[in-house]
């Protein structure tokens, strides 16, 4: 009986160990704290901005689908690589981000190197744009 359970638990502790190496190779970052905090100020700026300027720059003013976290790899996979191929980028390179979809024709992104500055691009991965917080 012994045996059973720890063959079991052994399993179990493979299994976990399996799933958080997934998550971490992942482009997408997900933590549901700091991920609120993206998609309320990414909301904000879309919904209580100037509608002539977003309009201007390409962006929804304002968008009936709102603003939602990106889990699909290959999207998040795809603004990374936009983004870490535009001239006026740092040279630390971005391999993971909080990738956001705002309504349904744009990308916002902020990656884990990038500071608190959100590029924005169109489904087609052209930089749109670049928001940046006020301190």
């Amino acid at each position: 009986m012994k045996l059973r359970w720890l063959t079991l638990t052994v399993s179990f502790y493979l299994f976990a160990g399996s799933q958080a190496a997934e998550a971490q190779t992942s482009p997408c970052l997900a933590n549901p704290d700091t991920a609120a905090i993206h998609v309320a100020f990414v909301t904000r700026q879309v919904t209580v901005g100037d509608s002539a300027r977003l309009a201007q720059q390409g962006l929804p003013y304002q968008p009936p689908a709102g603003v939602a976290l990106v889990s699909d790899t290959t999207i998040c996979r795809a603004v990374i690589d936009a983004y870490n191929g535009l001239d006026s980028v740092p040279a630390t390179n971005v391999a993971r981000a909080y990738v956001m979809t705002v309504g349904t024709t744009a990308y916002a992104m902020v990656g884990d190197t990038s500071g608190v500055v959100y590029i924005v691009f169109d489904t087609a991965y052209n930089v749109l744009g670049g928001i940046v917080p006020m301190q």
